[in-house]
């Protein structure tokens, strides 16, 4: 029975609609009013001047001046065109009337709304379907969409593109070439986007983007969710390519922090404006640095990528699947300590919001043996600065004794780096850099002797002595 009943209901709807549709088909366009009336050379045209007014069921149009060819039943206004319906209204300079395709078209600083308040289009050309009730607006278009809030204040969402096409039906548009979409403090970018509006979700392609206060993201496609109730972000999710930045500005004395994530799929979550959640699914890479320590920048590497946050600020990270970290320690005298490296499955890494640091790391590992090491960065540094002070020692004395500065290359070899600013300098280099090689073969050629000297005279030491006759006859002889 209460199939049936539907069955019915459907079925009387439809013709109702069937005859509605018939009775607009049926009535006959009206002129209403004109202050003068001419009949033109061509056959079956009238040409209206003065306060033009037209009736065709529950549209109706105004214009000073209007051809009205009856064979073909349209009507072209060159004076101003007023087009007005049950459902809202178009302004343009120029405009045309098909009745029996119940097609209205306006040309010059076209502007359109609906009665309800709920949108207006602005641009150079409009075509609107009264039957479809689809608007397509295909040069220079703008969509402003507004949404009535409960403390009385309106939410615009502006759409700009190349062509928009907008179907009042299903509230729902579609944008081409160069779109842009602007909301508060969000912008998004791509080549073809598509609004609905009734469900609260746009959907980009072709290189979109999408930036709002502290956030960025971009990929091969994007789909985002608006909140019903203020129609802020909700969520995001990003296909192909993805990249997604967070950062939160310097507040109170703690220093700015920016998080990054890229891989295959990546989908955050947000709340009050505020991102809640991030995931990153295949190949997912992260990092997250604070803004006085941009060059240490904290890593994170694995297959799938969880990231948590609480006010806008990292609070818990999972990173699974052939995982890999890097985080640094900072002295709260804003100095880098060290370093710790760890590898594993999976690694649980819990956040110091206060601090923005890392508070705890866990590692798991199966396939992947779990490891890790501590890299003391102070201890380094020390070291280098050790070396380089002995560099420095080095080179000042060389340039005491030969008026040049020499330094050893990575074999250890000598080499001279002269710079001077004019030839007189220069060839004073060179000579002092001559008498510093020659010194050094001297030097080498002393030691090589002594180290033969040595050699001679511990072969004489062990050569036998001969006795005191035949000394004495081989001196003779001599």
């Amino acid at each position: 029975m209460i199939r049936l009943a539907q069955m019915i209901r459907a079925v009387v709807g439809g013709t109702l609609l069937l005859a509605v549709l018939a009775a607009a088909q049926s009535s006959p366009l009206i002129m209403k009013h004109a202050d003068s009336l001419a009949v033109a050379r061509t056959y079956g045209t009238l040409l209206l001047q003065g306060r033009v007014h037209f009736v065709h069921d529950t549209i109706q149009f105004r214009t000073q001046r209007a051809s009205w060819n009856k064979n073909t039943e349209v009507v072209q206004c060159d004076g101003g065109f007023l087009f007005t319906h049950p459902s809202g209204s178009i302004q343009a300079q120029t405009g045309m009337y098909n009745k029996k395709k119940e097609v209205a078209t306006a040309t010059g600083d076209v502007k359109a709304a609906d009665s309800a308040g709920s949108y207006m289009f602005t641009g150079e050309h409009l075509i609107y379907d009264r039957k479809q009730e689809i608007l397509t607006m295909p040069d220079k278009p703008k969509l402003f969409q507004f949404e009535h809030q409960k403390d009385s204040t309106i939410d615009t969402v502006t759409i700009e593109a190349k062509r928009i096409v907008y179907n009042k039906k299903e509230s729902f548009a579609e944008a081409f070439n160069s779109v842009k979409v602007t909301q508060k403090d969000m912008v998004v970018t791509c080549d073809t986007g598509y609004f609905d509006r009734k469900n609260n979700w746009l959907s980009m392609k072709g290189h979109p983007t999408c930036d709002m206060k502290n956030y960025h993201l971009t990929g091969d496609s994007l789909f985002l969710v608006l909140d019903e109730s203020d129609k802020s972000l909700k969520s995001a999710l990003v296909i192909r390519n993805a990249h997604g930045v967070q950062q939160e500005d310097a507040k109170k004395g703690s220093p700015g922090s920016v998080t990054e994530a890229f891989g295959d799929t990546l989908y955050c979550e947000f709340a009050n404006n505020k991102i809640e959640r991030l995931y990153v699914n295949l190949n997912a890479k992260g990092f997250f640095y604070e803004t006085d320590l941009p060059d240490y920048r904290n890593l994170m590497d694995g297959n799938r990528l969880d990231l948590y946050f609480k006010k806008g600020k990292m609070d818990y990270a999972v990173v699974s699947g052939k995982a890999q970290s890097t985080y640094f320690y900072v002295k709260k005298d804003r100095s880098v300590a060290g370093k710790n490296e760890a590898a594993g499955d999976t690694i649980n890494i819990v956040f110091d919001a206060q601090k923005n640091a890392v508070k705890s790391l866990k590692l798991l590992g199966n396939s992947t043996m779990a490891s890790g090491r501590y890299i003391d960065l102070e201890k380094e540094n020390r070291n280098k600065a050790l070396k380089e002070a002995a560099k420095q020692d080095s080179i000042a004395a060389l340039q005491k004794e030969g008026g040049t500065v020499a330094t050893l290359d990575k074999k250890g070899t000598e080499k001279a780096n002269i710079e001077m600013s004019d030839e007189e300098k220069k060839k004073k280099a060179q000579k002092a850099l001559h008498a510093f090689e020659l010194r050094k073969r001297m030097k080498d050629m002393a030691e090589k002797k002594k180290a033969a000297d040595g050699q001679t005279q511990k072969t004489d030491e062990t050569t036998p002595v001969k006795n005191d006759k035949n000394a004495k006859k081989e001196t003779e002889k001599k």
